[in-house]
């Protein structure tokens, strides 16, 4: 079961990377550099404001959550297996 999370850690990982570096580009691309340097430090509530006012990015937002949502399942079974080595 850990394999699995380890798995979805790291798929979820590379997704929300690919999405953030796409997102980051388009940034610089067609907002400047201003964009670019938001995204690049507040990556999820820029992106979305990006998102909105430029009506561009959609996909790459969308692969941003898609890889955060994979990599926070993916945690589920080390937490779980964190809770049966705790001392009762």
């Amino acid at each position: 079961m850990e394999y699995l999370g380890f798995g979805l850690v790291g798929l979820g990982g590379l997704l929300a990377l690919i999405g953030w570096i796409w997102l980051l580009v388009l940034g610089f691309q067609n907002g400047g550099a201003l964009w670019g340097i938001l995204i690049f430090l507040f990556s999820g509530l820029a992106g979305l404001v990006f998102c909105i006012v430029y009506k561009k990015g959609w996909a790459a937002f969308a692969l941003m959550l898609v890889g955060g949502l994979l990599s926070g399942v993916g945690v589920v079974p080390f937490v779980l297996k964190a809770l049966e080595n705790m001392p009762r």
